[in-house]
């Protein structure tokens, strides 16, 4: 029994003696003229084809890394610890040296990876934790991936990760006769896994949470130990992302998705020469810059409405949002009447298309109702953050409605982000319009998917810093 003066404490502080957070202040007295954006690779594409490239016998070399955020490296990492070699590359396409790194990480000059396959059935059991970070789409990748093997394997991931609901994953571990074994309560991970995996008489997913069960067995299908049955039930949600999956696969010689079965294949890449996309999610971002702070946003390379998974809507209703799109340069314009945007396919968009749409002609968003399971409640946190910025907006069924014509307050308080990467991201932009500081919970999340989204305020003279922040 502990003794008396030894009491609990939570970082929250609620109720208790709190902790120090890291923050990030955000100051703009700067005088912006113009942005330079540069939108990171895609991680959906990247973890995807990573997993792939792991289970040839090729060669594959990912361009377009340089600016690649934390989840697509803990991919990485996690696939090095199963035996996969990465060579980083650099401008040249010249090998960068090993350098010591326990974290596994690439070379801070490296703009490509070099990955070399060990076929359907090399991969190796890690002998450490696979922590998977902030990337719910690694972990299920990784739970699937490790269905295969006979002794125990630990998964993890950050705080935000461990809060998240994979029930409707582990369920088809089960079905593959997989033991698992997690903790009790809100947090669903470390999770332990042991196989080896048996083909059932008919693997059932339910796809109206997620699609990331049915991308996860079809990534890892290609060592499956027999002849599969494939039944997906429910209403799918995001299902431009399960289609890409399905498509990867078929590229490399999978069997055809639409034959609902699923055979032991080999991966055979025809292009060696893999140029990862820019992330379509994140031009939100850019797009939501310029209207805050009301200069031209030069973006380096917008993506191909084939790459973006359904993310393409920004593009394509650009005006609708009061922005417009020339060539490679976003500027903002007025937009006149609401509009509605449905992210049944798309629901990263939510925070900040809401914030867009209230500084434009405002509008709703509807089809998200599954942005619940997300890194955080997205639907509920979103009016929670943009009240903090003086933004109004209202709960509909599997959306929200949002007024249009609204202006910024500086917060009062610290800006809460719920561990949200696309939170704390919305939040860095619409402290740029704010004319007092503004404090912001989460200092790094950006880095889970855009690892230069303070760097690039930085270098147009916003003051921008990193702190420690007493919030009890």
């Amino acid at each position: 029994m502990g003794r008396a003066w030894v009491k609990r404490w939570k970082p929250s502080g609620r109720g208790e003696k709190g902790s120090y957070i890291e923050v990030l202040e955000v100051d703009n007295k700067a005088s912006i003229e113009q942005i330079h954006w540069s939108l990171p690779p895609s991680k959906s594409h990247a973890i995807r084809w990573l997993a792939l490239a792991a289970q040839s016998n090729q060669q594959i070399t990912f361009h377009n890394m340089q600016y690649a955020g934390k989840d697509v490296i803990s991919m990485r990492r996690c696939l090095i610890q199963m035996g996969v070699n990465i060579t980083d590359l650099d401008l040249n396409g010249e090998a960068l040296p090993n350098l010591p790194n326990v974290d596994l990480n690439p070379h801070p000059e490296s703009v490509a990876w070099q990955v070399q396959g060990c076929g359907p059935n090399g991969l190796k059991a890690p002998i450490s934790v696979l922590h998977a970070g902030n990337s719910g789409t690694a972990l299920r990748l990784l739970m699937a991936l490790c269905a295969r093997f006979d002794v125990p394997i630990m998964l993890d991931g950050d705080a935000s990760l461990r809060s998240r609901d994979y029930s409707s994953m582990i369920d088809t571990l089960h079905q593959f006769r997989v033991e698992s074994s997690h903790g009790e309560g809100a947090e669903m991970l470390p999770l332990l896994v042991q196989g080896p995996w048996k083909c059932p008489e008919r693997l059932n997913i339910n796809t109206e949470k997620s699609s990331q069960p049915t991308s996860a067995w079809l990534i890892a299908s290609p060592a499956l130990p027999s002849d599969l049955h494939l039944s997906l039930d429910g209403d799918a949600v995001s299902r431009r992302h399960a289609s890409l999956t399905g498509d990867m696969c078929e590229s490399l010689g999978c069997n055809p998705v639409s034959n609902d079965i699923l055979k032991p294949w080999e991966p055979v890449f025809s292009q060696i020469d893999l140029h990862m996309p820019p992330d379509c999610s994140m031009l939100a971002f850019a797009m939501l810059a310029s209207k805050v702070v009301g200069v031209p946003v030069e973006m380096a390379m917008l993506p191909l409405d084939e790459d973006s998974l359904g993310h393409e809507v920004l593009m394509q209703r650009a005006k609708d949002l009061g922005m417009n799109l020339d060539t490679n340069t976003i500027s903002s314009m007025e937009a006149h009447a609401p509009s509605t945007y449905d992210l049944r396919d798309a629901n990263d968009l939510i925070t900040p298309l809401s914030a867009l749409l209230a500084l434009s002609g405002g509008g709703e968003i509807i089809g998200a109702a599954h942005a619940a399971y997300k890194e955080t409640n997205r639907l509920k946190h979103t009016q929670t953050l943009l009240a903090a910025f003086g933004i109004k907006s209202t709960s509909i069924e599997g959306g929200l409605s949002i007024p249009g014509g609204q202006s910024l307050t500086s917060p009062k308080e610290l800006v809460e982000t719920y561990h949200d990467h696309r939170m704390q991201m919305t939040a860095i932009v619409l402290a740029m319009g704010c004319d007092q500081k503004v404090v912001i919970e989460g200092a790094n999340l950006h880095a889970v998917a855009d690892p230069y989204a303070v760097q690039r305020w930085i270098d147009v003279g916003v003051d921008a810093k990193v702190n420690l922040h007493q919030h009890w």
